[in-house]
Order: structure tokens, then sequence, then C-alpha cells
């Protein structure tokens, strides 16, 4: 192999690498560009639930929007007060082609449920 070969396969290999780190780039902006757009969408249909959660005793406090690869939401709750079983039951079955609503009232009830177990003297569970 000569030196003119060497150069043009080092030149070949060059342009491959740096046509998949552009493909590569490209496809990470695409993602990250469907993601905003995905992540906004949720954000919006979880605020447009805070009425509806609210009859659950517990308000939103906070809402926070991690960018990353993946990206996260966190919603923060502040118990205000008990609500009977039945009243959640009834909600929950009105809004029942709402997967989401149905996702944060099954969580929030099972972290009341935890706090009932436990023994915190006399601290409150708030959130």
């Amino acid at each position: 192999m000569n030196l003119s070969d060497v150069k043009t396969s080092l030149s070949d290999s060059i342009t491959m690498v740096e046509s998949k780190l552009k493909d590569s780039f490209s496809f990470l902006k695409d993602m990250k560009e469907a993601s905003i757009e995905k992540v906004n969408k949720l954000v919006n249909d979880i605020l447009g639930l805070a009425p509806l959660i609210e009859t659950t005793g517990f308000n939103m406090r906070e809402v926070s929007v991690d960018m990353g690869i993946p990206p996260g939401i966190s919603i923060s709750f502040i118990k205000e007060r008990d609500v009977d079983a039945e009243t959640i039951h009834q909600l929950l079955e009105e809004n029942k082609d709402k997967e989401i609503l149905k996702l944060i009232i099954r969580g929030l009830q099972k972290a009341d449920s935890l706090q009932k177990g436990m023994n915190l003297s006399h601290y409150l569970f708030r959130g």
C-alpha cells in the first residue's frame, strides 16, 4: 500500500465518520424537538386536570420539567383534606378516558395510605 492509498483511505474514513456524526446530531435534534412537543402537551394535560385532582383533597403545588434524554416531569402535591373513597371512585368512573388522571390519583392514594401507616408522632403529612 503506497502513501496515496493511505491518504485516500484515511480521507474516506474521516468523511464516513463525519457523515455518521452529522446523522447522529440530526437524530438527537429531531428527538429533542419531538420530546419538547410531547412534554408540552403532557404538562398542559396535567394542568388541565388540576380541578379534578383537587376534588380528591390534593392540590398541585409545583410542576417541574427536566429537559434531558429522556425528559422528565415531577409534580408535587399538598394534601388539604381527607376525601371519602366513594367520591374518588365516582370521579374516576366519570373520567375513565383520562389515563393520566387515573395514574396521578392512584399514586396519591398510595402515598396517603403509606403515610397513614407511618408513626409520624406530632408531624403531619402535607405533600
